[in-house]
């Protein structure tokens, strides 16, 4: 592997861990299983030699790292029932859309077909 390959996964290695460590600030368990799983996954492709795959599980693991920094939002109860979020900066929010109930309960009140097991006699 190419020292410039091996900079680019040293370094996603590293901003996978400092984003864990943002995420899940103060909650020991969640950093302890994150921190294993990390460390467990690149030991696991350790003796990978191919640059191609690399590559490949590099950028697989630049997507997660955006997706764990983005999408994972902490939840502390502060009293019982009452949760406090912790929303980072980069954490995509979404505009709630409201629910629309359909006319699909149509499908369930409709017979079965005369073929099917239901309505052999």
């Amino acid at each position: 592997m190419g020292d410039n390959l091996r900079r680019e996964v040293l370094h996603m290695f590293k901003k996978l861990h400092r984003t864990r460590m943002n995420i899940f600030r103060g909650d020991e368990h969640a950093l302890k299983v994150t921190r294993d799983s990390i460390n467990e996954e690149y030991k696991k492709y350790k003796n990978v030699t191919n640059t191609a795959a690399i590559e490949e599980l590099n950028k697989f693991a630049q997507e997660v790292e955006y997706e764990v920094r983005t999408t994972v939002i902490q939840a502390v109860e502060t009293k019982p029932g009452n949760f406090a979020l912790r929303i980072t900066p980069d954490t995509k929010l979404l505009d709630n859309v409201p629910f629309e109930d359909s006319d699909t309960t149509q499908d369930l009140k409709r017979p079965p077909p005369k073929n099917s097991p239901q309505n052999s006699n």
